[in-house]
């Protein structure tokens, strides 16, 4: 557990229709939370989580999703790929077992206990910090994760397990994971949220840099507000100006 908690008073400023949700794994029981009182798909806690008190879930809460959290092996029945064709998501059995190669998952036993925590809540610092956010949010959640170091965003996803890359891979691999309510199979049948809205998922070692660089970098610049001919203008405006100040040929096409 951490000694310290991190600010997260920056994301009171986005103003959110939806609570950014803090995930924790381990293998001791957290203290001071309640169980989950009822059973859900690991796809549906974090949206439990945003209106609700802290929670802690174990395998007989988690509906669905627990092999991706190590709590279960996949059956034969899901890993010869005999649910895809049957459920309309794959056409062949090959092409719904060739997903068990790659799709993220927990090792097994690893995990017994995964607590969720609205962001305004949490008592220690998350393992992933789940974000649901509309276009405008997520562009400055966005453009704040490569904002100083300029890496490149890279989704992943896949039709069926979509919580396996918002559980399993940001975690695992240290990489921001990003998906859009509606695409993945299991969470538009149970309707877990509005379609359209951006889930990002922040693994551990990010948040920290995250929240500075929202501290540090301008969430509306001037550019988004000059309309398109402004915007085309200023551009070529300021460019010539930087070319000349640096002795360089430039030529901007209108």
């Amino acid at each position: 557990m951490s000694l310290t908690l991190r600010d997260y008073s920056i994301f009171d400023k986005f103003n959110f229709e939806r609570k950014p949700v803090g995930v924790k794994y381990s293998l001791s029981k957290p203290a001071g939370i309640e169980q989950l009182d009822k059973s859900l798909g690991l796809c549906e806690m974090f949206k439990e989580a945003q209106t609700s008190k802290p929670f802690y879930a174990t395998k007989e809460n988690v509906q669905c999703g627990e092999h991706v959290v190590g709590m279960l092996d996949f059956p034969p029945m899901m890993y010869s790929g005999q649910l895809g064709p049957m459920f309309a998501m794959f056409k062949t059995l090959g092409a719904n077992r060739r997903i068990y190669d790659y799709v993220p998952i927990l090792p097994k036993d690893s995990v017994k206990y995964i607590t969720h925590s609205s962001v305004d809540q949490l008592s220690s610092d998350p393992d992933l910090l789940i974000i649901t956010a509309n276009t405008t949010q997520a562009e400055i959640i966005l453009r704040a994760s490569s904002y100083s170091d300029g890496k490149m965003w890279s989704f992943k996803g896949t039709t069926c397990l979509s919580c396996a890359w918002i559980y399993a891979h940001p975690y695992l691999n240290g990489e921001l994971n990003c998906t859009v309510s509606g695409l993945g199979f299991s969470m538009k049948a149970r309707q877990v949220l509005p379609e359209g809205l951006i889930i990002i998922t922040v693994p551990f070692d990010l948040i920290s840099g995250l929240i500075e660089n929202l501290k540090d970098m301008e969430w509306e610049p001037y550019w988004f507000n000059l309309g398109r001919d402004g915007f085309v203008d200023e551009v070529k405006k300021r460019s010539e100006e930087l070319a000349k100040e640096l002795e360089q040929p430039y030529s901007y096409r209108l």
